[in-house]
């Protein structure tokens, strides 16, 4: 039974898509020699901007609106999610649904019209919840019916933060979203941790911040990722940083290289398999 794994935060340009790439790709590579499905990672883009899909799909992120995830989450029935999947330009065992900006777009528009609108796409995971070991979510940067599904199909959130004084005061909307979740919908709904980054470690506000989500979140606070060109580069190549920065010879779960930031992702996927698969 795969973990679902939400990355939100309704600020953007914080690190959700970046964060997304690279955990799924990061758990595609960690678990690619175990077998049947606890290899199988599948990725879902609720930004309508498909950014996740860009860099994990290229070319074959896109599909018209009735074969896209649009139709999952408006369509009553919704058609089968099996025959949507793609897999992945750069791993074999990391799948995707493909998307289409405008259809999203009007999703968001339709879905607060709809019965049982939070939860379709809980309602659609569960047919295939049994065929992967993890589902990543990416989720947009406001509040809205697309982030509140993402939310109620959880079973985990990673909160991305960005390490400035704009950054943490906006968590306060995010963790009233969760407890409205959790309240109606989902009360298991678990914070995995707060995730600091685009740390750059030269500047004194953002030291101080660091420290001050170290006292509120003691046990939740996950190590921080910190600016990197690398991180950038990556997802302009329609790639994630493992595939990007990959170690000359890679040995099986092998994660990082010279690359700083494929080692701090590459500790975020372990983390996440110490703190739900153990």
């Amino acid at each position: 039974m795969a973990v679902i794994i939400t990355i939100a935060n309704e600020k953007g340009g914080v690190g959700k898509t970046t964060t997304a790439v690279n955990l799924a790709a990061g758990l595609s590579l960690f678990l690619a020699d175990q077998p049947g499905i606890n290899n199988r990672i599948l990725l879902i883009d609720m930004d309508p901007q498909g950014h996740a899909l860009l860099a994990t799909a290229f070319g074959e992120h896109d599909a018209p609106p009735q074969q896209s995830l649009s139709a999952l989450l408006v369509e009553s029935p919704p058609p089968s999610i099996q025959r949507l999947l793609r897999t992945s330009v750069h791993h074999p065992n990391l799948y995707v649904v493909p998307s289409n900006r405008a259809a999203m777009v009007d999703a968001s528009r339709v879905l607060p019209t709809l019965m049982a609108n939070e939860s379709r796409l809980n309602q659609v995971l569960r047919q295939v919840r049994n065929q992967f070991a993890f589902i990543i979510i990416d989720t947009p940067p406001n509040t809205g019916d697309l982030l509140v599904n993402a939310l109620v199909a959880a079973d985990h959130i990673i909160i991305p933060v960005e390490p400035s004084y704009l950054g943490v005061s906006g968590l306060r909307e995010l963790q009233n979203t969760i407890e409205q979740v959790r309240l109606h919908f989902n009360p298991d709904i678990n914070i995995l941790g707060y995730l600091p980054t685009i740390c750059e470690e030269q500047r004194i506000e953002v030291r101080e911040i660091l420290e001050q989500l170290e006292q509120r979140y003691p046990h939740q606070l996950l190590g921080p990722i910190h600016k990197a060109s690398d991180l950038a580069y990556a997802h302009s190549s329609h790639m994630d940083i493992f595939t990007y920065k990959p170690p000359r010879q890679r040995q099986p779960g092998q994660l990082a290289s010279s690359s700083r930031a494929t080692k701090e992702y590459g500790d975020l996927v372990e983390t996440v398999i110490q703190r739900t698969l153990t």
